[in-house]
């Protein structure tokens, strides 16, 4: 089947924005990054980092989702193609997420999304082959079970907010002293030891300890499901193909979206309405790119990026946890965000440049290709049919 460029391209600058939401997790972790002045960062430092939670950080995993249904109904339609299983082939691909989700997260990036997306293929493998009608009204009950979920999880954040004040501005003694630790931990220690500082530090952050974590990673993680099935709706209408009007229609969330995180920044009335405005954002995004899309050099090699995605994902992981982390330069904590900042435009270049020239020499990346091979049961994926394959 051939592959649409836009979406291609969508993906790659989705790249960037994953690439610098995951810096301020990288350079300051999971709940530093929120205190930029416990760092010391310099007033440029922290408009940058004001500039990346407005523009990427709630915006990115809503774009990813919805490319990740997109996707997902287009493999699901290349299986039905060429005779092949479309449930057995989704459930090794969410299979191998899973893997790869683990592996990337104990080794390198606790932040990992790769986990996720495969926890939402297996709960979604079904759904690709099913009618049009069917994927609306599960989009419609999933949307409402998220909106449910929200106000019901903004209760429990009340409750978590009184004993951890996580959402407060201000810091306790106990959280700066647990930042400071963290600091010294990420800067000095390997890998392991990393792993037994955070499973076994007792961690002011989390109300519910590490089993609320998970728990608070699973219900979010849900939230995106409605983004998940509105991209396999987007991709069985061919909606990037045949384009129309909506992309105009979207277009107008984006300075809704900035205004509304900008507002945001110094205001908590908006916190509990944040996975909206951000996903409003996200699609304002889609409907943007759509609108401004042109082939020429740059978007072919934004498009390269976005075919490489697994493999340049990983790729900044490793770049990040080598010049954050002990077993590298130990920058974790640094105070000169502006460098940081630098070094992840100077990476992502290096990205751009190389994914385009290593595409006119192969068809998959590494890790797309190994993907593949799990996924299509076969070393050689691209040539295999079933018996009665439709042309």
């Amino acid at each position: 089947m051939k592959r649409i460029k836009v979406v291609d391209s969508l993906r790659g600058f989705s790249l960037l924005g994953i690439l610098l939401a995951n810096l301020l997790v990288f350079n300051y972790g999971m709940f530093g990054n929120q205190y930029p002045e416990v760092y010391d960062v310099s007033k440029i430092g922290q408009f940058l980092i004001q500039a990346i939670r407005v523009l990427f950080e709630g915006s990115t995993m809503p774009i990813f989702a919805f490319l990740f249904g997109f996707g997902m109904y287009i493999m699901a339609s290349s299986f039905k193609r060429k005779d092949l299983g479309v449930k057995r082939g989704l459930i090794r691909r969410g299979m191998a997420l899973l893997l790869f989700g683990a592996l990337h997260a104990v080794f390198l990036f606790e932040g990992d999304i790769l986990f996720a997306y495969g926890l939402m293929t297996l709960v979604l493998f079904w759904l690709p082959s099913r009618s049009l009608k069917t994927m609306i009204v599960c989009l419609i009950l999933s949307l409402s079970l998220v909106i449910l979920m929200h106000i019901d999880f903004g209760g429990v954040e009340e409750s978590v907010d009184e004993s951890s004040q996580y959402y407060s501005e201000e810091l306790t003694e106990e959280q700066i002293e647990y930042l400071l630790e963290e600091k010294e931990a990420y800067r000095t220690l390997t890998t392991s030891e990393r792993r037994l500082f955070l499973f076994d530090s007792d961690n002011p952050f989390l109300g519910g300890g590490i089993v609320g974590y998970i728990f608070t990673y699973i219900l979010i993680i849900s939230f995106y499901v409605p983004v998940f099935i509105s991209g396999m709706i987007a991709a069985k209408l061919k909606m990037f193909e045949t384009g129309g009007m909506w992309k105009k229609a979207l277009v107008i969330l984006v300075p809704i979206g900035i205004i509304l995180n900008i507002y945001a920044l110094n205001n908590e009335t908006l916190d509990f309405y944040m996975f909206f405005i951000d996903t409003a954002l996200a699609f304002g995004y889609i409907g943007l790119f759509y609108y401004v899309y042109k082939e020429n050099l740059f978007m072919d090699s934004l498009a390269a990026v976005g075919k490489l995605s697994l493999t340049n994902y990983i790729l900044q992981s490793v770049f990040h946890s080598f010049i954050y982390y002990g077993n590298g330069f130990g920058r974790f904590g640094d105070s000169n965000f502006t460098l940081s900042f630098t070094l992840a435009i100077m990476f992502f270049i290096v990205q751009v440049i190389f994914s385009h020239y290593y595409m006119k020499k192969f068809k998959y990346g590494p890790l797309e290709y190994l993907l593949r091979i799990w996924t299509y049961f076969s070393f050689k994926p691209h040539l295999k049919r079933g018996k009665h394959p439709q042309i």
